[in-house]
């Protein structure tokens, strides 16, 4: 790359569109110290909190995402209008070496304004099954990155898609490389209590939580010697301290966990919505896993995240019935099978270590700099 280039990251929304963008500027300021990267995103708050934790820059961008077309269809092309005129003039203001896509209708403005100025446009599709923005972006993009083999018959009209898996960051992606004597049959073994790592999310997952937390009371007994640490999002933290007091379990409870890496080292076992950042980090940690996909996602792509993991017998899947006391009771008899059975947990952790891309980061970083810089 050239002295001082600029590359802005476009996307967000959550965390899972944002730390695989996150990855990659830690990958390319290593490369380059003196590259600017600027995020480029929506006005939601938990996209400022994330990147202001990693000391990068962000510019806010008043788009909206579709539906709000059906509820308030002024505001939606008040605000996309007010958008595209916004993503022209940060192009003219930061004249960019390039602009990545991470996903997400926060990306949209920016990528197709960026790819009409001809910026060299790369993506990022986490998912199996790639986003609306992704299949109606991807046509104009120089590269598009996957981190699935099975999406690349679901973009027909990108020119170049490539298989880089999901970029993770650097503190989680060192977990591949820890030896079999750390991870023997006896679970995570530099840790005595065993332990059972619950992730509801940035944001919590209330039906998660309460699947998780009926088929937990029913299993007291079984966990006794394990303890609990979930991640609940603020509306059940505290309903979660009280029940696991009153059946006398180990635990740790927080809206949100911050070093992640940490708690990923320690797990034998977890139970997590499929979306395609925690599992892409799930996988470096060789974790198994029971993941519950999120039923209401678009285009049901958490279900598709989940199967991928299954088929490589690297988790099992519950699905959400209509009834939640279904749910909790699906949860509950696979959390009976695998809490006693070491050698199944650690064949599954071999298994999702398969299906890790360590590596992702650098890959991504490469093709951003192939397009900068093509080769001739």
């Amino acid at each position: 790359m050239n002295p001082h280039s600029t590359i802005l990251l476009a996307g967000g929304g959550t965390g899972g569109h944002l730390f695989p963008g996150i990855a990659a500027a830690d990958e390319l300021r290593r490369r380059d110290p003196s590259t600017r990267i600027v995020f480029v995103g929506s006005t939601r708050s938990i996209e400022s909190t994330i990147i202001a934790e990693h000391g990068l820059e962000h510019r806010m961008l008043p788009v909206e995402p579709l539906p709000t077309l059906k509820r308030n269809p002024l505001r939606f092309v008040i605000k996309n209008w007010q958008a595209w005129r916004g993503a022209i003039r940060l192009l003219k203001e930061l004249r960019p070496a390039a602009v990545v896509g991470l996903g997400g209708y926060a990306s949209a403005p920016i990528v197709w304004v960026a790819s009409r100025c001809r910026v060299p446009v790369i993506l990022i599709e986490q998912n199996v099954i790639p986003g609306r923005t992704t299949r109606l972006l991807s046509r104009f993009a120089d590269h598009v990155c996957v981190a699935f083999s099975e999406s690349i018959s679901r973009l027909p009209q990108a020119r170049h898609v490539i298989v880089t898996g999901n970029p993770v960051r650097a503190s989680i992606a060192k977990l591949y490389n820890r030896s079999q004597f750390e991870l023997n049959e006896e679970g995570r073994s530099t840790f005595k209590q065993r332990q059972l790592l619950i992730l509801g999310g940035s944001q919590g997952a209330e039906s998660l939580n309460h699947a998780v937390m009926s088929a937990i009371k029913k299993l007291a007994d079984q966990l006794k010697t394990w303890k609990i640490v979930h991640q609940t999002g603020a509306r059940d933290a505290e309903r979660a301290r009280s029940q696991y007091q009153e059946q006398g379990l180990s635990f740790v409870v927080e809206p949100f966990f911050h070093d992640i890496g940490e708690l990923y080292s320690r797990a034998d076992l977890v139970v997590s919505r499929s979306g395609a950042t925690t599992l892409a980090e799930l996988a470096c940690a060789q974790t198994p896993m029971i993941l519950l996909p999120y039923p209401h996602a678009a285009d049901d792509h958490q279900k598709a995240n989940a199967e991928a993991f299954v088929d490589r017998n690297a988790a099992v899947l519950v699905e959400h019935s209509t009834l939640p006391e279904r749910t909790a009771d699906k949860l509950r008899d696979a959390l009976h099978l695998l809490i006693d059975d070491t050698t199944r947990r650690k064949r599954m952790g071999q298994a999702a270590k398969e299906l890790a891309h360590p590596d992702a980061a650098q890959m991504f970083a490469n093709v951003i700099e192939t397009a900068i810089c093509p080769i001739s």
